[in-house]
């Protein structure tokens, strides 16, 4: 239950109104019920409004051949729609000019592959909806809400629309909190040696720390947590997110789980990259496209993944149909 309680209060939707001052600049939706069931439902299939069409009749596809519309599927493939949920989301596009998308505590950081700009950044509602759809993260966030059995603090689950900005990810770390006390900060990206840091590592500290005591602890009513920071300038730290304090979040970090938990002599401990040697590959590199799937796209001449996705569902209709007539 204490586990459980942890997961409620590092969701997004939950601990943002708290910090928003702290904060990187964010808004939040609920997911209307009707847009949970379509992201967890298999067909891939983006709603009307994130696409150029709303698919008529006497539609095409981008190669210029037509939409084949077959009378027995089109109930099972009816195009969803969500209109006032997609115009909150434009709304906020149309205000940030570009966002950052996750859910209540997940970023859907494997479907990368899937987008243009091969990162989080979303310029449109099908960006959006591209990478909400095609996340296995997205959809575990779902399942963990509608398993949840907290009822003192039902959860809901949320979409984070946050301004996009580039972030040097030498600004980026990851802090550990065992006890309600500081006691691990980590350089976040550890597959560079960053000079900055080593430079400036006694200030990161001071800052982040002073940032730990003046508005988080006292605030935050979680014993053993993780938090995500970036130190843009001197004095100038922001809250990027919370998180649970196990081994999924120190994996890729520079700490053990085990070091946490035990006695740290003065913390809070700084650890990060000092040399540029033994350097680890950066977990989000895993997320990649796979290699038969890259070699497709290559074929289709760069075109976008619907498109190929779309062309090659016709190209396989009208095989069907040869082979019938054959």
């Amino acid at each position: 239950m204490k586990t459980e309680n942890s997961q409620v209060q590092c969701s997004f939707c939950n601990w943002y109104p708290l910090f928003s001052k702290n904060a990187l600049e964010a808004v939040t939706l609920p997911l209307p019920v009707e847009v949970c069931k379509y992201l967890e439902h298999d067909a891939f299939l983006l709603p009307v409004e994130a696409t150029s069409s709303g698919l008529p009749s006497n539609s095409e596809w981008s190669d210029g051949s037509a939409v084949n519309h077959d009378e027995s599927d089109q109930e099972s493939e009816e195009q969803p729609t969500f209109p006032d949920f997609s115009r909150q989301i434009q709304e906020v596009i149309d205000d940030f000019g570009a966002v950052f998308v996750k859910s209540n505590w997940s970023t859907p950081s494997d479907a990368t592959w899937v987008a243009a700009t091969k990162t989080l950044k979303c310029n449109s509602l099908e960006d959006v909806y591209l990478l909400l759809k095609s996340s296995d993260r997205i959809s575990h966030d779902l399942s963990s809400i509608k398993n949840s059995n907290n009822k003192d603090s039902p959860l809901t689950p949320c979409l984070v629309l946050k301004r996009w900005r580039d972030i040097d990810p030498c600004t980026e770390f990851r802090c550990f909190v065992v006890n309600k006390e500081l006691v691990g900060i980590c350089q976040r990206d550890i597959s560079q040696y960053y000079r900055h840091i080593e430079n400036e590592k006694y200030d990161i500290q001071r800052d982040i720390k002073s940032l730990f005591m003046e508005k988080i602890k006292d605030k935050f009513s979680v014993d053993n947590y993780s938090f995500d920071v970036i130190r843009y300038k001197k004095d100038k730290v922001k809250i990027v997110d919370f998180g649970l304090l196990n081994e999924s979040v120190t994996k890729g970090t520079l700490f053990t789980l085990e070091e946490l938990q035990s006695e740290v002599p003065e913390a809070p401990e700084f650890r990060f990259i000092a040399e540029d040697m033994g350097i680890q590959p950066k977990t989000t590199r895993h997320f990649c496209i796979p290699q038969e799937v890259n070699e497709f796209f290559q074929a289709t001449g760069g075109m976008s993944v619907i498109d190929a996705i779309r062309k090659e569902v016709e190209e396989q209709g009208r095989l069907s149909n040869d082979d019938q007539n054959d």
